[in-house]
């Protein structure tokens, strides 16, 4: 299938946190399809070695999650492609933890993979472009969990509303600056963790209207699209990609 066209992102660069695989390696090699440079980051080298090869992109590979990481791949992106112009950032795993199970540990845990290091990303690209005093474009991948409860996700659900918190903070914090931010929220959607096969599939797409469980492709375009200038008037929105999941009162549960 040929990658969709997406303007506004010739001789762009961008940073994807987490590129080196699934969601994230799909959003680079639409970014590079429509002329971004890209760099990769990943906790794996040789993830982020194929990536790299594959899309001529710069890659590194540390643990996003460590002191300084965030500042350290900013700054040294930023010095690679003389210039970062888009930050992504699609790292987070679910984790199901009943009510009565769940426990303020866990939850600092789930908070460490799925907030908090946006939170660091974030800051050390504002902190970059402001600098610079440019425009600029982050996106980041929440989920709909997020924005509607399910059994099992508290801790979950608690991580992600916390980060479309910060979208729409840092949005309007940041919007004088041209420094746009915004999150994808995708629903249910068939990743290299999580591919939803067999009868269970085919179940899940029935009850969601589109008639189909998401593919990481649909994530990635989403995600590119309001990379792009193409967005240049959204921000601090969060993006349902769901295929109608939300709106539906029937909504499939495990």
């Amino acid at each position: 299938m040929e990658p969709l066209h997406i303007s506004g992102l010739k001789d762009k660069s961008a940073l994807v946190v987490g590129g080196g695989f699934g969601m994230g390696r799909a959003t680079a090699r639409l970014l590079a399809a429509n002329g971004a440079r890209v760099c990769v980051l990943d906790a794996d080298p040789e993830r982020v070695e194929a990536t790299r090869r594959e899309l001529s992109a710069t890659g590194i590979a540390a643990d996003i999650c460590a002191p300084g990481a965030a500042r350290d791949a900013v700054r040294r992106a930023a010095t690679e492609m003389d210039g970062l112009d888009i930050l992504v950032n699609v790292v987070g795993k679910g984790r199901r933890i009943s009510g009565a199970e769940l426990t303020a540990q866990a939850q600092r845990e789930v908070l460490e993979i799925n907030y908090l290091h946006h939170v660091e990303f974030c800051a050390a690209f504002g902190e970059h472009r402001l600098e610079v005093e440019k425009p600029g474009a982050i996106t980041m991948v929440s989920s709909l969990a997020g924005l509607r409860p399910f059994p099992g996700e508290a801790a979950y659900g608690a991580a992600k509303a916390a980060l479309n918190s910060l979208t729409a903070s840092l949005a309007v914090e940041w919007g004088p600056h041209q420094i746009r931010v915004n999150a994808v929220a995708p629903g249910v959607v068939r990743t290299d963790r999580n591919r939803w096969e067999g009868s269970q599939g085919e179940s899940l797409g029935r009850s969601i209207p589109l008639g189909r469980v998401g593919d990481q492709e649909d994530i990635a375009a989403a995600i590119v699209f309001l990379s792009s200038d193409a967005a240049s008037f959204i921000t601090g929105q969060t993006l349902l990609v769901d295929g109608g999941a939300s709106s539906f009162l029937q909504f499939w549960r495990p």
